[in-house]
């Protein structure tokens, strides 16, 4: 879906910094189909400092294999270098990290890591980074009535229009548990935190 909206998709490789107004709106939803796409047998996916615990039911029915999948939670500096060593390594090929906004030196750090040994980094803030910063990709990203709006601020090639996108509903465990059985029940989609 919104490899179409972009014109070609994700970047294959590098900082993809999603801006957001604060974390947990579907942010996750939105990049988890890039994520299952770019992982071969052999490589992990690092999820650093996610703002809750992250539901391992939800990474299946999203295509990861949670024998692969490495959550990090550790101070910023300390997570930072073991996102770039992680990216360096050759063993993780998609990388996810939710924090506060990059420093130039970071960002550069993570970017020439990333697109040297072909990683795509994609970076959650809820404040608005340096306009300069080495990414290869920027979107803005609110909340909208059926799913979220997205503001390309920065990507390689020509200019992308704001955009919508319909997320799935999310519906609790309580509704899950206690509707009726329908054959709609089965496409339900399950929290990514818990």
């Amino acid at each position: 879906m919104i490899d179409e909206k972009l014109d070609g998709g994700w970047p294959e490789s590098g900082v993809v910094e999603l801006q957001l107004p604060c974390f947990g709106i579907g942010e996750l939803r939105l990049v988890l189909p890039a994520i299952a796409h770019a992982l071969k047998d052999t490589q992990l996916v690092v999820f650093a400092s996610p703002p809750g615990d992250l539901n391992p039911i939800a990474l299946r029915q999203a295509k990861l294999d949670l024998n692969k999948v490495v959550i990090l939670n550790a101070s910023l500096p300390s997570t930072l270098w073991c996102v770039e060593q992680a990216l360096k390594s050759g063993c993780c090929r998609a990388a996810v990290l939710w924090g506060k906004s990059l420093s130039v030196t970071h960002a550069r750090r993570l970017q020439l890591a990333a697109t040297e040994n072909d990683c795509l980094l994609f970076m959650f803030t809820h404040t608005k980074s340096t306009q300069g910063l080495p990414i290869s990709c920027r979107l803005a990203v609110t909340p909208s009535e059926n799913g979220l709006t997205v503001n390309v601020v920065k990507r390689r090639g020509l200019p992308v229009p704001p955009f919508s996108l319909t997320l799935p509903a999310v519906y609790s465990t309580y509704a899950r548990h206690n509707a009726p059985h329908t054959d709609s029940a089965s496409t339900n989609v399950i929290p990514l935190f818990r």
